[in-house]
């Protein structure tokens, strides 16, 4: 579809000076004429000239606000999540968590690949990242709907959820074990991946610290009990003013 010709009635008033300049007999009036004609002209010209600038500026201002908007929306994820998996970083995971365990029940699996380091130094770091990667998708298909996780560092992650997800926090971890085993990577086809998991739950009004404290010291137990293994802190964690140590 065209577009309107916004200097339609200029053009024509043009054309009709031009017209009347062919006609006129007078040598002053001819000129008079011609100078006008020749006015009338580069004004439509250069108002043409002054749209399209002012289309391509708005063009332009346009774009360059659609890149600020990605820019700042790339900033802002960047700033809440871990570089190379994705998932919340721990400042993220422990603002989210928090805000939770206001006002419910939450349940914390801290989780700890298995002797990370051997995949590193045997396979090289590329495969270890590719490792890591592949957990955070695991945590991330176990994640529930009312729930987040993150890495925390290194090889530990994070998953934490209310309990109006359905399912049990030790059930979760015993799936997300098996999901962990699963992981292949082909370019190592010897490597077996598992991870040692500590999980605690607390009632609303329980410091966040202090959940973290007892499913860390249950992960702690399961590292050094065998590791491949799930801990559970045994009683849920309550409010107290004078805290004991987390229940085994």
């Amino acid at each position: 579809m065209n577009e309107p010709d916004l200097f339609a009635p200029e053009k024509a008033a043009l054309a009709r000076a031009r017209g009347l300049l062919a006609e006129a007999d007078a040598e002053g009036h001819r000129d008079a004429l011609q100078t006008l004609a020749d006015a009338y002209e580069r004004l439509v010209r250069d108002m043409e000239r002054l749209i399209r600038h002012a289309d391509r500026t708005e063009r332009e201002l346009a774009r360059a606000n659609q890149q600020l908007r990605e820019l700042t929306e790339t900033l802002a994820f960047r700033n809440r999540h871990d570089g190379l998996t994705g998932l919340l970083n721990r400042e993220t995971l422990i603002q989210e968590a928090e805000g939770l365990l206001q006002d419910r029940p939450l349940g914390l699996i801290l989780v700890d690949l298995d002797l990370f380091k051997q995949i590193n130094d045997r396979y090289g770091h590329p495969v270890g990242d590719r490792v890591l990667v592949d957990v955070a998708r695991a945590l991330e298909r176990m994640c529930p709907g009312e729930g987040h996780c993150g890495r925390l560092g290194g090889e530990e992650f994070a998953l934490v959820l209310g309990e109006g997800s359905g399912t049990t926090a030790p059930e979760l971890a015993g799936h997300l074990a098996e999901e962990i085993r699963a992981i292949r990577r082909p370019e190592a086809p010897g490597l077996r991946i598992t991870a040692s998991m500590g999980v605690a739950v607390a009632v609303p009004g329980v410091p966040f610290d202090r959940l973290y404290l007892c499913a860390d010291d249950a992960l702690y137990r399961a590292k050094y009990g065998g590791r491949d293994r799930i801990e559970p802190v045994r009683d849920r964690i309550e409010p107290e003013a004078n805290p004991r140590p987390c229940s085994t």
